[in-house]
């Protein structure tokens, strides 16, 4: 029953992640500038962080996850657990995101031309380029969130809004070149979606989406660690 609530607890704040972040690329677009879009996922991790980060960490980040076990801080069992959790959340806000689509009335045409808000990169942005910046982006963010919630560094009940706030800026600086994913459940989700719609871009880049912010998370742990990131 514990496993489920902490898996649970994953799926929900990444459902919320996504639906909401997404949404606002969907709904207002990024025409009207990526501040908006940058506000929106700060301000969903916020939400999400303060509502489930007593109950199971609020990771809803397969490379926040990955860190945390490297340092011990969460067992490998309950980092796959955690993982398929975050992945099935993404799905679930993409869904979400599709429901109101559906909801406004939006046909298969403009379903395909609008997306999913997915994360893709274009020239001249190469796919090497796009996973640097996604493990660079993702390092940061993995190292503030390691630091903030750490027992013996750490913000207390200031570390959501610095999380919300870190990647509010991280997604400000990298939405122009990768679209700032620094999180594969949030590309996996829109990516599925947008290929169920016929369209592949998104999901035949996955992997700048999964090796740059899994290499970014881990390395982020080894510095965190380094600093005094308390093991478990």
């Amino acid at each position: 029953m514990e496993k489920a609530r902490l898996y649970l607890a994953e799926f929900i704040g990444t459902l919320m992640l996504v639906a909401v972040g997404t949404g606002v690329v969907v709904f207002v677009g990024v025409q009207t500038g990526a501040l908006p879009v940058a506000v929106a996922f700060g301000l969903a991790a916020i939400m999400a962080v303060y509502t489930f980060g007593n109950v199971s960490g609020a990771h809803l980040n397969p490379a926040v996850s990955l860190a945390m076990a490297i340092n011990k801080r969460l067992s490998w069992i309950n980092f796959l657990g955690y993982v398929v959790a975050q992945i099935l959340g993404g799905i679930a806000g993409s869904a979400v995101v599709f429901g109101f689509m559906k909801a406004f009335g939006a046909k298969h045409a403009a379903i395909q031309q609008i997306g999913f808000g997915q994360t893709v990169y274009q020239t001249p942005v190469s796919f090497m380029g796009a996973t640097m910046i996604e493990m660079f982006l993702t390092f940061v963010f993995v190292l503030v969130i390691m630091m903030v919630s750490s027992k013996k560094h750490g913000a207390g009940k200031l570390a959501p809004l610095v999380i919300g706030f870190a990647l509010t800026a991280l997604v400000l600086l990298g939405i122009s070149a990768t679209g700032a994913s620094l999180n594969p459940a949030r590309s996996f989700g829109p990516a599925l979606f947008a290929m169920f719609f016929g369209s592949a871009t998104a999901m035949s880049q996955i992997g700048v989406y999964l090796i740059g912010p899994l290499v970014g998370g881990a390395l982020a742990a080894v510095v965190a660690k380094f600093f005094g990131s308390e093991e478990a």
